[in-house]
């Protein structure tokens, strides 16, 4: 078996994060899910390999296992580690089964590998690890399909009705208005319908906007629809550019829990950005490269969002995580503070302006702006 595909550059940016994020994922469940599998899941897995790059994104993950595994050592307290890879392609799948192989001998460590689409692999999965599916074992899958369609919004709506459930989404924007611009040419309102849960996009979507407003809308639509789901309080898109800044596509993470959040938003800060691809900010209608270092771009968006109110630091610090690059709100409250924007109330008498150590505030007060008349 041979892989005749090449990874494009945003390719193996994705695959490098997932590999950071992945480590950090097991290991943190490793050490405080006691006795409980974890199952990940590659629901759109490839050959395994590519030509110019010898780890796809199921090799990145079985690895990843392997060395957080190695690294928690006698502080592993969960159960055993279940990666499941699904490839529909059947020359990709065998030569996927035959990188896996290696792997399969580890201790620990199952794994599955499915040769059907994402739905029916995953119909397949649930009776053999029924509590991995809406129970509380933690859950963590990563949807990544060729194209716009092969991910209907019932799926992932089942797959995050679990507390201890992430999903990471490659939502194919351009490709979806593509659907949406062909009309009933491409079976459009079914299709759509499909992708979005429900019929939503109808009067979200226009055939009026151009078309890069188009694909920011059917993503502003999509994230609408996950923060619906009961308890997803955690969404956050990433942009895909390339060099010259134009859109590729938008990875899309969801989960209940705001650590999830920050250990992707870490995962991805750690990519470097300098190459022929970049992440870029996807909720700024100014395209453009991830700012970790300038608070100051978003104090004011943080300042709007709760003015004239007092705020508890847990409020922030999600409005941190679900608006703006950073994982935590401190840098924009310091801005804000020495703008003279806030007033924070402290348990601790000598607490110093700029600094927010979240055990001791009580709240933050945003203050409404004086005008300048």
């Amino acid at each position: 078996c041979s892989s005749d595909l090449k990874a494009d550059p945003h390719t193996l940016a994705k695959i490098a994060m997932l590999k950071t994020y992945l480590f950090a994922w097991f290991a943190i469940m490793g050490r405080t899910k006691r006795g409980q599998d974890l199952l990940y899941i590659d629901g759109f897995a490839g050959p395994g390999e590519y030509t110019n790059h010898p780890m796809g994104s199921p090799l990145a993950a079985l690895i990843a296992a392997k060395e957080a595994k190695s690294s928690v050592g006698s502080h592993w307290i969960a159960g055993d580690i279940h990666c499941a890879f699904i490839e529909p392609d059947p020359t990709r799948y065998a030569h996927l089964d035959e990188r896996l192989e290696v792997f399969r001998t580890t201790p620990g460590l199952y794994v599955h590998a499915l040769k059907s689409s994402f739905v029916d692999g995953l119909a397949a999965l649930k009776p053999q690890m029924p509590k991995s599916f809406g129970g509380a074992l933690p859950l963590f899958v990563f949807a990544d399909p060729f194209g716009p369609t092969g991910i209907p919004f019932s799926i992932i709506e089942e797959l995050l009705r679990s507390p201890c459930s992430e999903v990471l989404i490659n939502l194919d924007a351009d490709g979806i208005g593509r659907i949406y611009k062909a009309k009933s040419n491409a079976n459009h309102e079914q299709l759509l319908s499909e992708i979005f849960g429900n019929d939503s996009w109808a009067s979200a979507l226009s055939h009026d906007l151009p078309f890069p407003q188009l694909c920011r809308t059917i993503l502003d639509t999509y994230i609408s629809q996950l923060r619906a789901i009961p308890g997803i309080r955690y969404v956050f898109p990433f942009e895909m550019q390339s060099s010259t800044g134009t859109l590729n596509y938008f990875l899309v993470f969801a989960s209940q829990h705001f650590l999830g959040l920050e250990k992707m938003k870490e995962s991805m800060k750690r990519i470097d950005q300098m190459g022929d691809y970049r992440f870029a900010d996807a909720l700024v209608q100014q395209p453009g490269l991830i700012r970790f270092d300038d608070p100051s771009q978003y104090s004011g968006k943080l300042a709007d969002r709760f003015i004239g109110q007092k705020a508890q630091y847990n409020d922030a610090r999600d409005f941190a995580l679900n608006e703006t690059p950073f994982v935590n709100p401190k840098g924009m409250l310091k801005d804000l503070e020495e703008k003279g924007q806030i007033l924070v109330a402290s348990k601790d008498p000598k607490r110093r302006k700029g600094t927010f150590n979240e055990r001791n505030i009580e709240y933050i007060e945003f203050l409404a702006r004086r005008s300048d008349g």
